[in-house]
């Protein structure tokens, strides 16, 4: 078998049987993109290797749930790869936010597992804003959950992996058009959810 000339959903099936060597091919052709995406959520290299190393984990277990349709919608690879990194990422977020708000809450006595901020950075203006940052990024993930999946899915694969309107067509197996109108729609939708939320005017 060429694993070089396998698909990403062959790999993937190649990988729920348990072979390793399907699975590292995988990861030499996703680990790029995902990284990004995970340094986009997160703002940080190493916060977003670490994350990347779980999504994988993850991959690895759970190669033989990916379904390349669900309820008449075609799930490209890329985007279950991208959904379980952004999930792991998400995650993280929420943890770190909720590290830095106990610190906050406890005049300077950091929870167990917060040993790595020290009472200054929890405190200082540049840590305040981090916090209203992934407070932020929290939000713009609720409002992109919400959206329909086409807009979700155009607008994940156009701002998080930063694919042309042209890749993005070509990735969901759209015409371009469609992808325009779903990308200018969500756009719209996810500025008027974030304005509910007060996250922009």
């Amino acid at each position: 078998m060429k694993l070089d000339s396998l698909s990403l959903q062959e790999l993937i099936g190649v990988a729920a049987q348990g072979n390793h060597a399907g699975f590292a091919q995988l990861y030499a052709r996703t680990h790029t993109h995902l990284f990004g995406v995970a340094v986009r959520i997160l703002g940080n290299g190493q916060a977003a290797e670490d994350v990347l190393q779980e999504a994988y984990v993850s991959v690895w277990k759970n190669a033989s749930s990916y379904r390349n349709e669900i309820g008449g919608q075609a799930i490209q690879p890329m985007t279950w790869l991208i959904a379980i990194v952004r999930n792991k990422a998400l995650d993280a977020l929420r943890l770190r936010t909720r590290l830095r708000e106990d610190a906050l809450s406890h005049d300077g006595d950091l929870p167990e597992g917060a040993s790595d901020y020290s009472v200054d950075t929890v405190t200082d203006p540049s840590a305040m804003q981090m916090l209203e940052s992934a407070t932020q990024t929290l939000q713009i993930a609720d409002c992109m959950h919400a959206l329909e999946g086409s807009y979700r899915q155009s607008l994940a694969l156009a701002y998080y992996l930063g694919l042309s309107h042209t890749e993005v067509a070509a990735q969901m197996g759209a015409p371009l058009g469609s992808v325009k109108a779903w990308i200018r729609r969500g756009l719209e939708k996810l500025k008027t959810c974030l304005a509910v939320q007060g996250v922009v005017p």
